[in-house]
């Protein structure tokens, strides 16, 4: 199972052979976060039936360049705010190199009432369901944010009947600026966060992500990601860089 996080707050977008999300939870600690200066922006709750499409590229250790494609569009807001997103590959599909499957995988994403990420389904590759959750959620600090903010969280990732997966985050809500994506120009926040996490076959991976979210929707716009890998070497290839960006939304 591979794991994609295109969500609202989100810090991570997820390939293959890279094992969870790296976007941050206030988990099992939430050691600091310390609020910024000058104007909150709030929390946008996302409109139904709403979509977005987002272009990826992921550079692998190989230096191989993948290039992928995918939508999330909006299920679903409940009347206590909960959200309900579905993703799905646009293009990639079955994009393997060097043994790692790079294409996106279909779920079922759920968020909380602030856009954070409770947990998503799946289907395995022999057609029986599969499902994590997120204790207690993903998807990086809690809004309302201020430029100048800062977090250190802590959050855990149990899929099925595996192990839970312990990840720490870090990061820095660093300016609003204006960005140039295929899908227009925005005014969005600058988030600056590192995160780490070791999988259950021991490989320690450290993310550092570069996120703008848009402040009119608190959608991701635009993500840069480098991944560092230590402990146990992955049996297969693994992205070490990545850019994503939004080509369209309606």
């Amino acid at each position: 199972m591979k794991r994609y996080n295109k969500g609202f707050l989100s810090l991570c977008l997820m390939s293959a052979g890279l094992s969870a999300c790296g976007g941050g939870g206030d988990g099992g600690s939430d050691d600091s976060n310390i609020a910024g200066t000058g104007s909150p922006y709030a929390f946008v709750p996302p409109v139904v039936h709403s979509s977005r499409v987002y272009a990826e590229t992921v550079v692998d250790n190989s230096n191989n360049t993948i290039n992928l494609g995918y939508m999330a569009t909006v299920l679903s807001v409940a009347a206590d705010g909960t959200i309900t997103e579905q993703l799905q590959s646009t293009s990639g599909a079955g994009n393997t190199v060097n043994g790692t499957d790079y294409s996106v995988t279909s779920e079922t994403q759920s968020y909380n009432s602030f856009g954070r990420e409770t947990g998503f389904a799946y289907t395995e590759s022999d057609g029986s369901p599969g499902s994590c959750t997120y204790a207690p959620y993903a998807g990086g600090p809690m809004p309302p944010l201020t430029v100048g903010q800062t977090w250190q969280i802590d959050y855990t990732e149990t899929c099925n009947a595996n192990p839970a997966i312990h990840y720490s985050q870090n990061g820095t809500v660093v300016d609003v600026e204006s960005v140039t994506v295929p899908a227009g120009t925005f005014t969005a926040l600058k988030l600056q966060s590192t995160v780490i996490w070791t999988n259950n076959t021991g490989t320690t991976h450290t993310q550092k992500t570069t996120n703008w979210l848009d402040t009119a929707s608190f959608h991701s716009v635009k993500e840069l990601a480098t991944f560092v890998d230590t402990g146990t070497a992955p049996v297969n290839g693994y992205a070490v860089s990545r850019e994503t960006d939004l080509q369209s939304s309606s």
